[in-house]
């Protein structure tokens, strides 16, 4: 994932730890993608231990409209260590990649097969859109929902709701290389999730170097909003193209 510009040779890029870009992987290409993030305690739940995430997987690009990611994910907290979950993750970019108008939309679409966790089997969703100006600074909005229907692994209950939002800036130190960017991310119950809503915000800094990217950064929990807020969630990832 990144930014706009056409490099056939080169890893995609993120300049973002959690916002979600509208640059995919170039038609027939392979990315190796791995993030390393952790939510930790939150100060209305002292008892909850932080938790910590290994997401591992191959991404393709299908086309230069389409590439799919095939993770699995690893969830750990200071008790135990499983696997939590399997994914298709689906993104449609709605012009082609190479495609150097400012404004570029695209779709997300997400199966997420749980494993070993309470939560349900769930489906994703999210609209994202990104604007570059001609000196590199880059704005995101990614709108998405996630429908847990416990049915779908055999369990009663309803389906649960999951609001999230997410916006980024990001502006370059070193043009094609070295980025800066700011984000925020929210996320709000709208049905029987049993979750109050969070808000975080941070910082984050990306680097591309040939056919390998790495972003790195931390959001910090904005406890006033709920105290229920994790205090930081940071997040490391890393892609190389074969």
């Amino acid at each position: 994932m990144g930014l706009t510009w056409a490099a056939p040779a080169q890893a995609g890029r993120r300049p973002f730890i959690w916002t979600f870009d509208t640059d995919i992987v170039p038609k027939g290409d392979v990315e190796l993608e791995q993030w390393l993030w952790v939510r930790s305690r939150a100060p209305g739940a002292p008892d909850r231990p932080s938790v910590y995430w290994i997401w591992w997987g191959p991404v393709l690009g299908l086309s230069q409209h389409l590439e799919l990611a095939l993770p699995f994910q690893v969830r750990a907290n200071r008790t135990v260590t499983q696997l939590e979950s399997f994914e298709a993750d689906f993104r449609y970019r709605l012009f082609p990649r190479g495609d150097d108008r400012a404004f570029q939309p695209l779709v997300r679409a997400v199966w997420h097969q749980a494993i070993n966790t309470a939560g349900p089997n769930r489906v994703d969703l999210d609209l994202v859109g990104s604007y570059q100006w001609e000196s590199g600074f880059r704005a995101v909005v990614d709108l998405g929902v996630q429908v847990g229907v416990p049915a779908l692994r055999g369990d009663e209950g309803p389906a649960r709701i999951l609001g999230t939002y997410s916006v980024g800036v990001s502006h370059p130190v070193i043009e094609d290389e070295l980025r800066l960017s700011l984000e925020s991310f929210g996320e709000f119950d709208l049905k029987d999730v049993g979750q109050d809503p969070h808000l975080f915000v941070g910082p984050s800094v990306a680097w591309t170097f040939g056919r390998t990217w790495v972003t790195a950064g931390t959001l910090f929990g904005l406890t006033a909003v709920s105290s229920e807020t994790p205090r930081f969630m940071p997040r490391l990832i890393w892609a190389v193209a074969l």
